[in-house]
């Protein structure tokens, strides 16, 4: 198993008498990619910043390489920062950006000048080391800030919302370049943002956090597929929340009685009886005419399709049924993606794709 490079236990932030941050634990192994996933005023932040050392913690500890550094200050710890803004000297080139923390580590002249010019070559602007920040593009600029954290061979890397300064089509390539160039020097990274295509993207694992508290710690796929309460699964990523209450065992399901006076099937057996809620994503709900035949297997609702948008790959389908809306994301070409506003139609999904969420 690799080495444990950050470990947080229960970790407490406070800003005079408000907590910001509670009983946070997690680890972060040697060459992960972890990010802090929230909403602002999540916490992820103030936690991040109590990382690097720059926010006290009053109370927990927080360990790097399995030392306790709740109480040394932010030049001494072995982190790496790259800033939201990215900080990068305006008066100095991209050169002189990158050797001013090996210079003040008091580095030999040669030592300093080979960092600059590796860090420079990881994030291929060796020819851009005389430049000033303000002749770069966004884009560039990010790999400045990048290569001035490599530069120092700090073994965590801390980014602060690292693609928030960038435009949508740019945000999307330096998120690929970004994973591939850490993972290609096996760099051990934690994150912070509230972009949850960011997060999916790119991590390793995603510490999903709300209100000052971590509400699921996964993989993508795992805080996709399986969210952990109904603010999870809104958050990342769409979903329809349904309320229900338990109806039945049905063989190796359950029945749950929703809303609109129907009972629909759950994969596996309810834990217990009582209030329920069930955990539905959109692109896992096909759409039909009534007149059609689904899997005998689904589950298969009636309603009246009252909004529908194209949305290049998919057609975003919202569908009434007894004073609630469930929301369906069928392919451009299907055709059902061609039903008329007002149509009556069949909403159908398998048992298996409900996460079932114990209120």
């Amino acid at each position: 198993m690799s080495e444990i490079v950050l470990s947080l236990s229960a970790v407490e932030i406070r800003y005079g008498a408000s907590k910001v941050v509670e009983a946070a634990s997690f680890d972060v192994r040697d060459g992960e990619f972890v990010t802090l996933l929230g909403p602002s005023g999540s916490g992820k932040t103030s936690l991040l910043r109590a990382i690097a050392g720059f926010v006290p913690v009053a109370a927990g500890e927080v360990r790097l390489l399995g030392h306790r550094v709740n109480d040394m200050p932010a030049y001494e710890r072995d982190v790496g920062l790259v800033f939201q803004n990215y900080a990068l000297f305006p008066h100095m080139t991209v050169a002189e950006n990158l050797s001013f923390g090996p210079r003040m580590m008091k580095l030999p002249t040669a030592e300093t000048a080979t960092r600059v010019d590796e860090a420079l070559q990881h994030v291929r602007l060796g020819a851009y080391a005389g430049r000033y920040p303000h002749e770069l593009s966004g884009g560039q600029q990010q790999r400045v800030a990048i290569a001035r954290a490599l530069a120092m061979r700090s073994k965590l890397l801390l980014l602060d919302e690292p693609m928030s300064n960038l435009d949508a089509r740019l945000r999307a390539e330096m998120r690929v370049e970004l994973v591939a160039l850490l993972r290609g020097i096996g760099a051990t990274a934690l994150s912070v943002t509230h972009n949850q295509e960011e997060a999916l993207a790119m991590s390793d694992r995603v510490i999903v956090m709300a209100e000052g508290g971590i509400r699921q710690i996964g993989t993508p796929g795992e805080i996709y597929r399986f969210p952990a309460d109904a603010f999870v699964a809104g958050f990342i990523g769409d979903a329809n929340v349904i309320e229900a209450t338990f109806a039945a065992v049905d063989g190796e399901a359950t029945r749950f009685t929703v809303p609109w006076g129907e009972t629909v099937r759950a994969a596996g057996r309810a834990p217990e009886e009582g209030d329920a809620l069930l955990l539905l994503r959109p692109e896992s709900v096909g759409v039909c005419a009534p007149g059609e035949a689904p899997d005998v297997e689904s589950n298969r609702v009636r309603g009246r399709l009252v909004a529908r948008a194209y949305m290049g790959a998919y057609v975003e389908m919202r569908a009434a049924l007894g004073g609630i809306e469930l929301v369906a994301k069928v392919p451009a070409d299907h055709a059902s993606a061609h039903l008329a506003l007002g149509d009556d139609i069949v909403l159908h999904w398998r048992p298996d794709v409900v996460r079932v969420i114990r209120r």
